[in-house]
């Protein structure tokens, strides 16, 4: 199975648990910090980047288990 490359604001509720709203506008202050336009896509090392974590703990996450 591949690693999680993309991310949307529904990834980042599932691992922050964080609202809805909220995530998106984490996934918004994103783009405009890294100068996207808004149909371009947030990766994981841009998420990690903002809350200041490894991306490997990121693709952790969502890795399934078993």
């Amino acid at each position: 199975m591949r690693d999680k490359v993309i991310m949307d604001a529904y990834d980042v509720q599932a691992f922050t648990r964080y609202s809805m709203g909220h995530c998106r506008r984490i996934i918004r202050k994103i783009k405009e910090c890294n100068a996207k336009q808004k149909h371009q896509k947030v990766t994981v090392e841009e998420v990690s980047e903002y809350f200041g974590i490894n991306p490997d703990q990121v693709r952790s996450f969502f890795r399934p288990t078993g």
